[in-house]
């Protein structure tokens, strides 16, 4: 069997999947309260034949193919964006407020479409196939409390997609090593002395201190990671005084730091937190640094990565199978599904032209041609994988 034959039996279910992705899409719902969202997947399931398990809100698939060979995983995220869809699409949210502005109705669909493939040819599978339908990637976070949970024990290789609205139809992306960053808050708090303001003397001004802080703080990146390191520090959000005559004794700062290192993510932690403490000691204040650890960043395996590009080479042209350049400093926890596992995610473009809204926009709308497209990839990578693709 070559890709070309998987896209073609995609290509055939083409109005099945339109029409599962269309049913997801209207009812969009938020992390871990995709209850509408896995009840349809477990009906498409029973009804594919394919037993699975759930638990909160996950859903897990298993293809027990007909001979020996690797465990492949398959993922999908499953929630929504708080965002009101525009009027006019003939499938929009039943659900006010929230829409499927990050195509995970596109993902799930691709998921459906690849496990109703791969379970027409069970009998013939050298290994087993499992599905990962995962919750809450927008928000928490669904993927560690699977892994937890043990969604990854057994398993031998794992893939993931994402649509993306900056490559057309026909075309995709990865990379090989990180594609996308770790996500980090940092929350900081400055504490000084109040009072009134024609007498500063007597105080201790928070916001003076946290203007310096600030500051110093753009060195991080600067001069404190290498020019050939990806990273970001940004600071959103500030908060602090109550009345211009009065001596602030609080103030709050919160940021986002990003790195595709896992060595060079703690290095930076280690250095926001001495920049604050030293610059608190020099105005004479106090501080507390708190990180909230997000997503570990995405590392994708080179040789799974090269998989990725050469079956996307052998169906959509070797011009249209690209590599990228630098990683994302999005978050995406795909990432601790592929600690597990040796895991490639990759981009699927999902745009009939450019330039257009992107992940994100109440104005997204991706072509569904790109959906075949998905399918066909997911079941060749298993397949390669099985060492059963021509």
């Amino acid at each position: 069997m070559t890709i070309h034959d998987l896209y073609k039996q995609a290509q055939d279910l083409l109005p099945w999947i339109v029409e599962t992705r269309r049913a997801l899409h209207r009812i969009p719902e938020p992390g871990f309260s995709e209850f509408k969202t896995q009840a349809l997947i477990r009906r498409t399931l029973d009804e594919l034949h394919i037993p699975c398990t759930a638990e909160r809100t996950w859903v897990i698939g298993e293809i027990e193919g007909g001979r020996p060979g690797p465990r492949v995983a398959l993922r999908a995220d499953m929630d929504a964006l708080p965002l009101t869809e525009p009027e006019g699409c003939p499938f929009r949210s039943q659900h006010d407020g929230w829409m499927h502005a990050c195509g995970h109705d596109m993902h799930m669909a691709i998921l459906l479409a690849a496990a109703k493939m791969l379970s027409g040819m069970k009998d013939q599978l050298a290994g087993s196939v499992r599905l990962l339908f995962q919750p809450a990637e927008e928000t928490v976070g669904g993927a560690l409390p699977m892994v937890e949970a043990g969604a990854m024990d057994g398993v031998d290789a794992v893939y993931g997609l994402h649509v993306q609205p900056y490559m057309l139809v026909g075309q995709m992306d990865t990379r090989r090593g990180c594609l996308n960053g770790s996500t980090d808050e940092v929350h900081i708090a400055v504490r000084g002395v109040s009072g009134h303001a024609a007498r500063p003397e007597q105080c201790v001004d928070a916001i003076v201190c946290a203007a310096q802080m600030i500051s110093l703080l753009q060195t991080v990146v600067s001069r404190s990671t290498s020019p050939l390191m990806p990273a970001a520090l940004s600071l959103g959000a500030i908060h602090g005084g109550d009345a211009g005559n009065v001596v602030c004794d609080r103030v709050t700062i919160d940021g986002t730091l990003r790195c595709a290192d896992p060595a060079l993510r703690e290095r930076l932690k280690t250095r926001i937190r001495e920049i604050c403490e030293g610059t608190a000691a020099a105005c004479g204040a106090r501080v507390e640094v708190l990180f909230d650890n997000g997503y570990a960043a995405l590392v994708n395996d080179p040789g799974e990565a090269d998989r990725a590009l050469k079956l996307g080479a052998a169906l959509l042209g070797g011009e249209n199978a690209l590599l990228r350049e630098n990683p994302s400093m999005g978050g995406e926890d795909f990432s601790y599904f592929a600690e597990k596992a040796p895991g490639a995610f990759w981009h699927l473009g999902c745009s009939a032209s450019l330039p257009a809204p992107t992940l994100h926009s109440r104005d997204l709308v991706p072509d569904e041609r790109c959906l075949p497209i998905g399918a066909a990839m997911q079941c060749a990578l298993v397949l390669d994988r099985m060492g059963m693709l021509d």
